[in-house]
């Protein structure tokens, strides 16, 4: 099986690192740290451009931190990261529970970015009960055989294949292998692995979006909310380049759904497919779906529901 290794990288790291040398001895990709709660990493830009001007595929890393809302996470994540750019929660010490994990994921889809992992370590898993990740993309995970200085080739050899064991009902899709690496001419350095080729990886982060298919990942947690007289409101993302099916199914209870809003990311109008003033019911067995036009960004699910359900919003080919 081809093996794809590339870099992780923050401020900690120097400006004297040669990311054109380590992408020379083998590491195709690099996940940077861009901010951490609500502050931005100060060499995240800096990093960015070194990645990409070196060749290498890019994604961010924000560290998540539990007395900071996920609400607050999206704004420094959107104020910091270019949309282009998969971003990655980084769950460990200090990051809070699933919960959390799951809202910041919500917010960073609905704000249009690809969240392709989670970076959440089998130690914190197990610290937090060994809860059920249901629902979370697959597992970014870290698992170190010794703290040995040595090359990308030394310390993967030492990597046993049980180290790829998934947990919580997810899958392992990253390793990062090693905090030890010798790269570039410059250690200690975190290298992680990806089971497959530099094209394979490229998919996964850039292009889980399928024409016209619906995959797990595209599926977007909706929390309960709303009443009645008040429904609630939450925002989806979508690419204003192609027309989408937007598919919605209840929780066990069903919901009532009051608007599908459907918003150009500049005109201040738009369109809705369920009429003011007549809420239509959602059964507990059924689903209600539409068609999103073309040169829609935006989409706001106003509803009340008394339980969490789920929304895919799926490219049409």
């Amino acid at each position: 099986m081809a093996v794809t290794f590339g870099l992780d990288i923050s401020h900690h790291q120097p400006d004297s690192l040669d990311l054109g040398a380590a992408r020379s001895e083998g590491c195709e990709f690099c996940v940077i740290k861009a901010g951490e709660g609500t502050g931005a990493d100060d060499r995240f830009a800096a990093n960015l451009a070194k990645a990409r001007a070196a060749g290498m595929l890019a994604a961010a890393y924000w560290y998540q931190r539990s007395n900071v809302s996920a609400a607050a996470h999206v704004d420094g994540i959107r104020a910091t990261v270019p949309q282009d750019v998969p971003v990655i929660p980084d769950v460990e010490s200090g990051s809070g529970d699933v919960g959390l994990v799951q809202d910041v994921v919500n917010r960073a889809r609905a704000a249009g970015y690809r969240v392709p992992l989670v970076y959440l370590p089998r130690w914190y898993w197990q610290q937090l009960g060994s809860p059920s990740l249901a629902g979370l993309p697959p597992l970014w995970s870290s698992r170190y055989p010794d703290t040995t200085v040595g090359s990308l080739a030394d310390e993967w050899a030492q990597v046993p294949a049980s180290y790829w064991d998934g947990y919580g009902g997810l899958p392992v899709q990253l390793l990062q292998f090693t905090s030890s690496a010798r790269v570039a001419g410059y250690t200690p350095l975190d290298a992680n692995a990806f089971r497959g080729t530099r094209d394979d990886l490229a998919a996964f982060l850039y292009d889980g979006e399928g024409g016209g298919t619906t995959t797990e990942e595209d599926m977007i947690r909706i929390p309960a909310g709303g009443s009645q007289n008040q429904p609630a409101v939450f925002s989806l993302a979508c690419s204003m380049l192609y027309e989408h099916d937007l598919i919605i199914a209840p929780g066990p209870i069903g919901l009532w759904l009051y608007g599908v809003y459907n918003w150009g990311w500049d005109a201040g109008t738009g369109g809705n497919p369920i009429p003011e003033g007549q809420p239509r019911a959602v059964p507990e067995k059924g689903a209600y779906s539409c068609i999103i036009p073309k040169g829609t960004g935006k989409i706001d699910l106003a509803y009340w529901s008394d339980q969490e359900f789920t929304a895919t919003v799926a490219r049409r080919s």
